[in-house]
């Protein structure tokens, strides 16, 4: 793993440089809307109350940092390991363990929103609850959600069709809905998962809304990683 970071690093400035302006321009674009579609599936809130909408870039700090891994360099080591790995299981989980580091970053943000706390506030929440492994709060759905999106986009996708890459993004996203939403609220109130299961309705998944969010903020991420890559020489 190291070996793989350490190649990837030195051998791929552009795509570096690529990854990062990504993530700090999907971070800008999308933490208001990622904030609103939250609270509106978690609380069960209709997504234009204006509660949902305030302090609507609140955590955007932590965005910024941890879309950098998911959103701009994660294009990068995605193309870098599923060129030098031995097949699309390998690529896809080495992928998703470097993406379950923002678990803590992510953790703190989304506990923020859902409780109405500060960032400063939640942190410390989570420290004197749970110690420092509380951070690793919501890691298992995370690392799961992510192995099988990456399994399913690596080993479907097409390169220079983004018409096609568009429908496979949307399809493996209904996949890992439910533990999508697993996550988010082991990430808001930390509840066992048989709590999750019984209180648990349908339109809790935000099927319409996160699907539409997250197809546009990842094609959106994809296409401007393309053309940022293309263009940047360093």
């Amino acid at each position: 793993m190291i070996l793989f970071l350490l190649l990837f690093f030195i051998n791929m400035n552009n795509e570096f440089m690529s990854g990062l302006l990504t993530g700090i321009t999907s971070a800008i674009i999308f933490n208001p809307i990622d904030k609103a579609i939250y609270l509106s599936t978690i609380q069960n809130l209709k997504i234009y109350n204006p509660y949902i909408w305030k302090n609507c870039f609140k955590g955007s700090f932590i965005t910024i940092s941890s879309r950098m891994i998911t959103s701009g360099l994660y294009f990068g080591y995605l193309d870098y390991f599923t060129n030098n790995c031995s097949n699309n299981l390998q690529s896809a989980l080495l992928t998703s363990v470097i993406c379950s580091i923002t678990n803590p970053l992510q953790l703190v943000k989304y506990h923020s929103w859902f409780n109405n706390l500060s960032i400063h506030n939640s942190f410390n929440f989570i420290k004197n609850n749970y110690g420092y492994k509380g951070f690793l709060i919501g890691i298992n759905p995370l690392i799961c959600r992510d192995f099988i999106f990456n399994y399913l986009y690596i080993s479907n996708k097409k390169k220079d069709d983004d018409l096609y890459n568009l429908m496979v993004i949307s399809s493996s996203l209904i996949v890992v809905a439910p533990l999508n939403f697993i996550k988010n609220k082991k990430y808001g109130s930390n509840e066992p998962l048989k709590l999750i299961f019984n209180n648990f309705k349908l339109k809790q998944l935000g099927i319409t809304q996160g699907l539409f969010r997250t197809t546009i903020s990842f094609y959106f991420s994809q296409s401007l990683y393309n053309f940022l890559s293309s263009t940047i020489s360093l």
